[in-house]
């Protein structure tokens, strides 16, 4: 039996450990060997909750097993009676924002055979930062190897040319009287320029300090190059910015030599658009851009109508010349900003960066006639062929990409069922079916 003297003691005990847990810099928890979380200070659910899909969080390897599947084997099989299983291992739980992933560092101790303490922070910032630093380095020592590849302006505090030198006019054949109080939509394509995408950059280095990005850019006389670029905010002591330095630098030749290679990792190899990886790595990006500028995305999903009775009829060859024919014809509709991928067999994705539903209607339209008028002819035939297209726009309960895509995917089947050869929207009831 406890004495009187003990059960102090241990009540002392337990409230010095309560309050450490309570104000340990770092997420703290007890757990068993399955990962049931026994105890834990209230850091750890701040440092867990953002990720959890339920507000109670009972199992750490349940909550961490689509980022890190393997946690719960590496505490099983470690032999020793105590010890450190792993520490500080970086687990990615969302790389939506690709700038900026979101990372847990996560440690386990064993205590004993019951009990576990298990260590977790948040060094997204962190990982950002070094992500950053390391590009930098690299894109500074490039400087280093090719100055007259690079132009130097300044920006104001609103993103307007106010500061151009020798350098850019002969990289970019604009004199000094055409770009004074132009933003960098003029280096742009046209249809970058009316996407924002300068307008991103900027944002980006006035959050952050400074950024880096890469795309096609154009000169004076049309030519176009590929450009590393560099925004650099200029703040005063009190921490406003008050302008941007740019660096403008020609890697069109190192982007042709690896073009080939990227080609081949990002491609559907029998049409040419984007595969199913790429289309869904470019949507993470888009979806990215919607949430931090509130601009339009939309969506379609396309199919081709009875793709397998063509493939039945006349043969794999004229299917896979069919789907060759369909994926040219939309990409000579699209926008270079719009992105085009197979998903599988007859499906294709399209994403419309700021374009409302209305807007993702009519190219979904154009999209369909276009491919109406096609023709795919051999000896003794003359095939034609149709598709049925699925509309959707973020919004409302729409508020991710997956969900935008199964948006458009119910509006499909919803054309399939009316009939094919026809643009729908969704519709709470759309459900996918067996229609083909």
């Amino acid at each position: 039996m406890i004495s009187a003297d003990e059960l102090v003691a241990l009540q002392a005990e337990n409230e010095s450990l309560l309050e450490f847990l309570y104000l340990c810099p770092v997420g703290l928890m007890q757990i068993d060997g399955t990962g049931r979380i026994e105890l834990a200070n209230p850091l750890s659910a701040q440092v867990l909750l953002p990720i959890a899909k339920t507000p109670v969080i009972e199992n750490l390897f349940e909550l961490l097993e689509a980022s890190a599947p393997d946690l719960r084997n590496l505490v099983a099989g470690f032999a020793e009676s105590r010890g450190t299983i792993f520490e500080n291992r970086r687990i990615v739980v969302d790389q939506t924002d690709a700038m900026r992933p979101h990372v847990l560092a996560c440690s386990v101790i064993k205590i004993d055979d019951a009990r576990f303490m298990a260590v977790v922070s948040d060094i997204s910032a962190q990982v950002a930062q070094e992500r950053r630093l390391k590009q930098a380095d690299a894109w500074f020592s490039a400087i280093m190897t090719g100055v007259n590849d690079f132009a130097l302006l300044s920006l104001d505090a609103t993103g307007r040319i106010n500061g151009w030198n020798e350098s850019a006019v002969r990289q970019t054949g604009f004199a000094e009287r055409e770009v004074m109080g132009r933003t960098l939509n003029l280096f742009y394509e046209p249809e970058d320029a009316v996407e924002g995408r300068a307008l991103e950059q900027i944002e980006h280095a006035r959050r952050d300090g400074w950024h880096i990005d890469e795309g096609w850019r154009r000169r004076r006389d049309g030519t176009r190059f590929w450009c590393q670029s560099l925004v650099s905010a200029l703040e005063e002591e009190r921490g406003d910015v008050i302008g941007f330095s740019v660096v403008l630098r020609d890697v069109t030749e190192s982007k042709v030599s690896g073009d080939e290679l990227r080609r081949l990792l990002v491609t559907d190899h029998l049409t040419g658009v984007a595969n199913r990886a790429r289309f869904f790595e470019l949507g993470e990006a888009e979806e990215a851009r919607w949430r931090r500028f509130n601009r339009p995305l939309s969506a379609l999903m396309l199919d081709a109508d009875h793709f397998k009775r063509i493939n039945d009829t006349h043969g794999h060859a004229v299917g896979d010349t069919v789907l060759k024919k369909l994926a040219a014809a939309c990409q000579n509709v699209l926008r270079t900003t719009d992105v085009i991928g197979r998903l599988g067999g007859e499906e294709f994705g399209v994403l419309l960066p700021g374009l409302d539903l209305d807007a993702a209607q009519t190219v979904g339209e154009r999209l369909r006639s276009a491919v109406e008028r096609l023709h795919v002819r051999g000896e003794g035939f003359d095939v034609t062929f149709t598709v049925s297209v699925g509309c959707a726009s973020m919004g409302g309960p729409v508020d991710n990409v997956g969900k935008l895509l199964q948006a458009a995917d119910h509006a499909l089947y919803a054309a399939k069922r009316g009939g094919r050869n026809r643009v729908a929207l969704p519709a709470p009831a759309a459900k996918p079916n067996e229609a083909a």
